[in-house]
């Protein structure tokens, strides 16, 4: 099974990119676990997509190859970050045929306040529109972060990473059960 991954954090030692070391650590033997760069892509311009960017078809068909996704993101301004919408925008083109589309997906975030609760039902609603299959359960919003995460990014809160256990379960199983259909 492969598991790719992506944030739209840039900092180095973001909580964000916390998250993803912190997964990777836990993922049962035989799980496979990619993070890809959206930050590498270019500006979408639907005048690209007839010769699409290397970088763009690199992306995709990584996504492509994958059985599920993880997407994890910072909030600003009470939004999703643009090198994440800039990803969507690349991976939802075209609709019918994006490699998102009906793949399980599973969405979090870490931040101050709300945990990023604004941002990711801006994400939810973004997957929504080019029928990625976003899980409903569970929800995780990582709130005051700061209080969960050492200076270098890494996570140091038990609740919170039980959380995120129950989250990436909820991903696997449902992969095996999306599995267990198609070959049925």
């Amino acid at each position: 099974m492969l598991i790719v991954a992506f944030t739209g954090s840039l900092r180095e030692k973001s909580l964000n990119k916390g998250i993803l070391r912190e997964v990777r650590e836990m993922l049962p033997e035989g799980v496979e676990f990619e993070v890809l760069a959206p930050e590498e892509l270019p500006y979408y311009n639907m005048d690209l997509e007839a010769n699409e960017p290397e970088a763009v078809s690199a992306f995709k068909a990584r996504i492509r190859q994958a059985d599920g996704a993880l997407i994890v993101t910072p909030e600003f301004n009470g939004g999703m970050p643009g090198v994440l919408k800039n990803a969507l925008d690349w991976v939802s083109r075209p609709r019918e045929t994006s490699p998102l589309r009906g793949k399980p997906t599973i969405i979090t975030g870490a931040g101050a306040g709300g945990g990023t609760a604004s941002a990711q039902a801006q994400l939810r609603l973004a997957l929504g529109r080019f029928g990625v299959n976003v899980l409903e359960q569970p929800v995780v919003h990582i709130v005051k972060a700061w209080e969960k995460f050492d200076a270098d990014g890494n996570l140091q809160d038990e609740e919170t990473r039980a959380n995120l256990r129950a989250l990436v379960l909820a991903l696997i199983k449902a992969v095996e059960e999306q599995s267990a259909i198609a070959t049925a």
